[in-house]
């Protein structure tokens, strides 16, 4: 698994660029992630503290994305804008690919690939910017020529998120977020529609430790169900760095893991920089290995087994990745842990 290319984004230490990095980071963080969720609060204080027609503003912009066609909010230039992201993190945001990987991109056919992204992080950061958004920004030097990504490429996100104030308008901004529901996954997988996914979803949110690689994947199988069902390409991808840009609050550590049971939610409490805690620490380089391919065959009914069998083998190959290339990034000394 030689990595034979890699690509940076942001990368530069001029101020501008900084600044830039920051702005992106607070407003699509900022307003999805907390403006939006308090969204209910905010409307109730500016009814009884501004003037009328603020109120009415500001409740337009809230029901806005949830009355109009959802392809409508696609924004290559809010793409755009989100990849200045990466001006804030040390030295960019890098993607390296090892040769199966660029093989897999070079045929002429790039349909029926499925992008695992591991690990989550507080924020997903290595999902953000090394990987869909990065051809759904139609900016020629968000992917070199040598990477053949299709431009219809595609992801899924928690459906939780699109019923957010704010944050659904992120989300549908980006032209490539559908709904992880079941309707949504089998449309994308019938089209064989090449596309991202945390397979960790929000109980790996739940389970982060800052300095540890805590990837929950023992009873996360429906991903190789649906990949076997439609004869999907799984690409392992995994983001060195992730797991360290943030440090999360472990008191709410036993919440988070019952409300991501329950409800599907987990409360986001972390700090990254110090002088702006949205902000990730900017000592911690992000780079994301697409690191292999693994071809499932097509089973229209796989058998509990044959999910077991093809899901253990995901696993052991996704060690393989971290294992042959975390010391190349600093992280020789960790170990993937699987809940």
């Amino acid at each position: 698994m030689t990595l034979t290319l890699s690509h940076t984004i942001g990368g530069s230490d001029d101020i501008v660029t900084r600044l830039r990095g920051a702005a992106a980071f607070i407003f699509i963080w900022g307003g999805g992630e907390f403006v939006g969720p308090l969204s209910p609060i905010l409307f109730i204080v500016a009814a009884r503290t501004l003037p009328v027609y603020v109120t009415l503003a500001f409740a337009a912009l809230l029901v806005y994305p949830f009355l109009v066609p959802e392809a409508s909010l696609y924004s290559p230039a809010f793409c755009r804008f989100a990849l200045d992201m990466a001006g804030w993190i040390k030295g960019g945001s890098s993607l390296w690919v090892t040769d199966d990987v660029k093989a897999e991109f070079d045929k002429s056919d790039k349909s029926g690939i499925m992008v695992c992204f591991h690990p989550h992080g507080l924020i997903p950061v290595g999902f953000s910017l090394n990987g869909a958004v990065r051809a759904r920004s139609k900016r020629p030097e968000a992917l070199p020529a040598w990477f053949n990504f299709p431009a219809s490429v595609s992801g899924v996100q928690a459906p939780v998120l699109f019923k957010v104030p704010i944050l659904r308008w992120i989300l549908l901004a980006f032209g490539c977020c559908v709904p992880a529901t079941k309707s949504g996954m089998k449309r994308l997988l019938r089209d064989r529609v090449t596309f991202g996914i945390i397979p960790g979803g929000s109980e790996e949110v739940a389970l982060h430790v800052t300095g540890q690689e805590n990837l929950y994947l023992k009873k996360r199988a429906g991903f190789i169900k649906y990949a076997l069902q439609h004869g999907y390409t799984l690409l392992i991808a995994f983001s060195f760095g992730e797991s360290d840009l943030y440090r999360s609050l472990s008191l709410l550590r036993p919440l988070n893991l019952w409300l991501v049971k329950q409800c599907g939610f987990v409360l986001p409490c972390f700090a990254g920089h110090w002088a702006c805690p949205l902000l990730p620490r900017s000592d911690v380089p992000l780079n994301t290995v697409m690191g292999k391919c693994l071809k499932l065959p097509q089973l229209d009914e796989p058998s509990n087994a044959e999910v077991d069998k093809w899901h253990a083998l995901y696993m052991e190959e996704l060690e393989k990745v971290f294992e042959a290339h975390k010391a190349q990034f600093g992280y020789a000394d960790r170990k993937l842990k699987f809940y």
